[in-house]
């Protein structure tokens, strides 16, 4: 082979080299797009899912806290109405009670 043919060789063998290596580059450049998009999605789509979980967890909440006032408010309206049958049903005995006791005292 001659001095100029292994030159030559030599240049297309860099030519190459460099092609491949800025082919590498390119290449390695599109991953880290493709990477960085998909990290994007990734994390929109786990912020989505947490809204989602929270809005859930919220309305939970806001549901079983109905619930609770509801049975507290049933509750309270039993308690009163049974106040209230006691105070009928013994209003004239409890008010002679107190007028004997007020007199008595007096």
């Amino acid at each position: 082979m001659k001095h100029a043919d292994l030159i030559n060789s030599i240049i297309e063998a860099e030519k190459q080299a460099q092609a491949l290596a800025a082919e590498a580059r390119e290449k390695k450049l599109r991953l880290r797009e493709d990477l960085s998009e998909s990290a994007e999605t990734l994390h929109k789509k786990t912020l989505a899912q947490a809204d989602a979980r929270i809005e859930e967890v919220r309305n939970r909440e806001e549901k079983q806290t109905a619930d609770a006032i509801e049975g507290m408010n049933l509750l309270h309206r039993m308690e009163m109405e049974s106040m209230e049958r006691l105070y009928a049903e013994h209003r004239d005995e409890w008010v002679g009670k107190l007028y004997d006791m007020v007199v008595r005292r007096s």
